[in-house]
């Protein structure tokens, strides 16, 4: 009996021991310059987007969804087509519960807290519960829930790369976010090495939803809005307002008519199909009905007469690029937009083809970028 006892303590003894090697706190810095200390390996976790869930397939693409007890919303929201991928490989991906709608307002503490997650991924600026949320973020710590703040939308720019680097700490993938980030580094620094040596800066507007409101939204300071500066163009939205977005009138167009208009396409197949205005790219669509429905949106007055269109210097690119780690792929078309002479060796579909490829356990399906149909 006694040499039971012995053997089973050991045994305790050994497990704990292993636990304890296993289990490691770390202490990050999120994006919105929270110090977090966290326990790893973190085994449930809560994310405020399913737009998120492409980036965690960059980090984690043999099982996305490790660990994911619940989200706000589904990524059928913002990317239909690649949600339908997701369930057919990963199946336990359609029972992951909601716990809210389209906007922090929808959000129910109360079923986070009883998902019980040891981490919440929130974006520090986006849809979801926010950094300035602090009542939420109170609820949530003393429920003993860790939060972290990333960002590929309120500073593209800057936070894209700390935010993938700060996921890939967090979940074990430390070595495909440095690789990753390697990758989208080299490509944003062939593009600022070009766009120094141009003799000129045409002139952009970049418009965001084209058909989905009221003419016209344009972006400026904040989500894809810097990208046209890096891109080497001037942003005529930027110079009269300078927030992330705001309302401009067609005659603003038509006065300040640019060299290049750019619309962030937030359409799907299924609208074009239908005859919708909102201008449509994503799964499904082809290069044809790309520039169709793009040309579609163009041949009202007010655009009609801009040089961008009669040129065919008027394009569109998708609009969820805008929160998204795979944003250099519309860096890179704005570049080649922008300064065609300087980036005729650059194809953005490429490169997304690449990401795909290299990066993520799904098919590329459909056309992400479009260009006028030429009317001179």
């Amino acid at each position: 009996m006694t040499v039971v006892l012995k053997s089973l303590s050991v045994l305790f003894f050994l497990i704990v021991a292993m636990t304890t090697a296993r289990a490691e706190t770390i202490e990050v810095t999120d994006l919105a310059g929270r110090k977090v200390s966290i326990e790893l390996p973190v085994t449930r976790l809560v994310i405020s987007e399913g737009r998120y869930i492409p980036l965690l397939a960059l980090l984690r693409p043999d099982d996305p969804v490790a660990g994911i007890v619940g989200m706000m919303t589904p990524l059928s929201w913002t990317h239909p087509g690649l949600e339908t991928q997701l369930y057919e490989r990963f199946p336990r991906a359609a029972d992951i519960p909601l716990f809210g709608g389209r906007n922090e307002d929808s959000i129910s503490v109360e079923k986070i807290i009883d998902l019980a997650p040891e981490l919440a991924i929130f974006g520090l600026n986006d849809h979801g519960p926010g950094a300035k949320n602090a009542e939420l973020i109170d609820q949530l710590t003393a429920a003993g829930t860790k939060i972290v703040f990333i960002d590929f939308r309120a500073d593209p720019l800057h936070n894209t790369l700390p935010s993938v680097k700060l996921l890939g700490q967090l979940l074990g993938a430390e070595k495909r976010a440095a690789e990753y980030n390697a990758f989208y580094q080299q490509r944003f620094d062939l593009i600022k090495q070009r766009v120094a040596t141009a003799k000129t800066r045409p002139t952009v507007f970049l418009q965001a939803h084209p058909g989905r409101y009221e003419c016209c939204w344009g972006m400026a300071d904040g989500m894809l809005g810097p990208f046209v500066g890096i891109a080497g163009g001037l942003n005529i939205a930027d110079a009269v307002a300078p927030g992330p977005t705001a309302q401009h009138t067609a005659e603003f167009l038509l006065v300040e008519n640019p060299d290049v208009w750019i619309g962030t396409a937030s359409g799907i197949y299924e609208e074009f199909i239908a005859g919708a205005e909102p201008v449509a790219l994503g799964p499904g669509m082809t290069r044809e009905t790309a520039s169709e429905s793009l040309t579609r949106y163009l041949s009202a007055p007010e655009f009609a007469a801009l040089d961008a269109v009669r040129n065919g210097r008027a394009h569109s690119i998708w609009h969820n690029f805008y929160n998204s780690p795979f944003n250099i792929v519309a860096l890179e078309a704005f570049a080649k937009w922008i300064h065609p002479d300087l980036f005729t060796d650059i194809d953005p579909v490429d490169t997304l083809t690449e990401i795909y490829e290299k990066w993520l356990p799904f098919e590329l399906n459909g056309v992400y970028s479009a260009t006028v149909d030429h009317q001179k």
